[in-house]
């Protein structure tokens, strides 16, 4: 196939959609770009998204004037030229002609690892799908709904103090149980209430982004350096236009984690001695612990993380944050 003429714009890749997306800090409207091949989402500007929704111009003179007499944009050749290079750079042009395809298999070759970088890199992080949750998820949420008035987490509020306040009142009992769990049973009990903590934890996240509209593909186990972790794929809450809303779905996990937390530190103070009182009492303590330790620190890419982003209004902060330490 022939090169296209000079100042024809080359064909988008049929399956890319574009989704409203949150309004920037300073009140602009941003759209999402959604590459459903990679699965990966790109936050563009209202210049590039008039450019964009007239692609099918086919001309970039034509484009330019379209934007010119139907928005208010005063944009010229290098902006037209400046979304071309993104298009190109992340491959979400057709590639229809030969050069297209011997461009791609340059790009591919410099990115081929080594058979050990392979390895190291699959062994760092990689990720083993169980569940696909979806049609349980839609069946249980009209059942739950409860959950998410506010009426429920004041509840959960006031539960949390009073169970702490109570354990107060007999700390050095609480602090004594700590010592009964320095065997290998107990090292198997802990992981057990983790066990439990985490299913909860993430089964938070599936729910809220079902509520929202989202699809969750997958849940299963993540290995991070051969340890293992639980996940859920939500990935689709970048398609919300709505902020607020990723917040509540990042956070969702913690906050189901923290009202288990609650509920288990209030019912330690009623118990008797005996296995169900052991159990609330690991229960609740290491959802304390391993919920503010790990999944509210903004340094790994857990919960806070994700809640620190969207908080700053800073998409890829990692990479940014990497990026000005260099």
């Amino acid at each position: 196939m022939a090169p296209p003429p000079p100042g024809a714009l080359p064909p988008l890749r049929q399956e890319l959609a574009i989704h409203p997306g949150p309004t920037d800090v300073d009140g602009v409207p941003s759209w999402t770009l959604h590459d459903p091949v990679d699965h990966r989402f790109f936050q563009i500007g209202w210049p590039a998204f008039e450019i964009l929704s007239r692609w099918s111009l086919r001309e970039a003179a034509q484009v330019l004037a379209a934007v010119r007499r139907e928005t208010s944009l005063e944009l010229s050749q290098s902006d037209v030229e400046a979304v071309l290079a993104f298009l190109r750079q992340h491959h979400l042009l057709a590639a229809r002609s030969a050069e297209d395809t011997a461009r791609l298999a340059r790009e591919a070759g410099t990115r081929r690892m080594s058979h050990m970088m392979w390895l190291l890199k699959h062994y760092l992080f990689f990720r083993v799908p169980l569940v696909r949750p979806m049609p349980f998820l839609q069946a249980m949420l009209p059942r739950i709904g409860w959950i998410y008035t506010p009426q429920f987490w004041w509840a959960i509020g006031a539960v949390g103090a009073l169970g702490l306040y109570l354990a107060a009142q007999q700390w050095d009992s609480f602090m004594h149980q700590f010592a009964g769990y320095t065997s290998w049973q107990g090292v198997l009990a802990i992981g057990l209430a983790l066990s439990v903590a985490k299913v909860a934890h993430e089964l938070g996240h599936a729910f809220t982004a079902c509520r929202h509209g989202c699809r969750v593909p997958s849940m299963g186990v993540a290995f991070m350096v051969m340890v293992p972790m639980l996940y859920t794929d939500t990935n689709e809450a970048w398609k919300l236009p709505s902020r607020r809303a990723r917040l509540f779905i990042s956070c969702a996990g913690v906050a189901t984690e923290l009202a288990l937390a609650a509920c288990a530190t209030l019912l330690w103070n009623f118990l008797p001695d005996g296995p169900v009182r052991a159990g609330v009492f690991l229960l609740a303590t290491s959802t304390w612990l391993v919920t503010l330790a790990i999944n509210l620190s903004p340094f790994m890419r857990f919960d806070g993380y994700f809640l620190l982003s969207d908080l700053l209004e800073v998409a890829n902060l990692q990479d940014r944050a990497f990026a000005l330490a260099r």
